[in-house]
């Protein structure tokens, strides 16, 4: 584990009243590399997974569609809760951010967005680029 994630994730959770898990994850192999959640029965590893192959899928899709374009967020919404994905779209790597329905969902895009440059810095630290080719 990268000793730098979990403090960042702890950081997150305090900005947002609604948060309810998070983890940043391999889009290769779905494994989260660090995870956070406020409620025991929330598996973020598990979502984690299942969440890459969104990630994985979205890209071939923009790849396909907007050849110059580059996804700044996937989000998911149901009648309880918000799903965010910040996708680091030059590593390959993902934030994964879960809030309940009453968390603004601008504040948590704004949240995320203050935190990318810390976690790429982190990231590409611990995954340098010529590693990951």
């Amino acid at each position: 584990m990268i000793k730098q994630l979990p403090p960042l994730l702890e950081r997150l959770k305090k900005e947002l009243p609604g948060f309810l898990t998070a983890a940043v994850v391999n889009c290769d192999d779905g494994l989260s590399l660090a995870e956070l959640s406020v409620k025991p029965e929330i598996e973020a590893g598990a979502a984690a997974a299942y969440l890459s192959s969104i990630v994985k899928s979205n890209r071939k899709a923009i790849k396909l569609l907007a050849d110059n374009e580059v996804t700044d967020d996937i989000i998911i919404s149901t009648k309880q809760y918000h799903f965010i994905i910040r996708d680091l779209s030059n590593l390959p790597f993902f934030l994964f951010v879960m809030t309940d329905r009453e968390e603004w969902l601008g504040r948590t895009k704004l949240v995320m967005q203050s935190f990318k440059t810390e976690l790429l810095d982190i990231m590409q630290k611990a995954y340098p680029v010529e590693a990951l080719t």
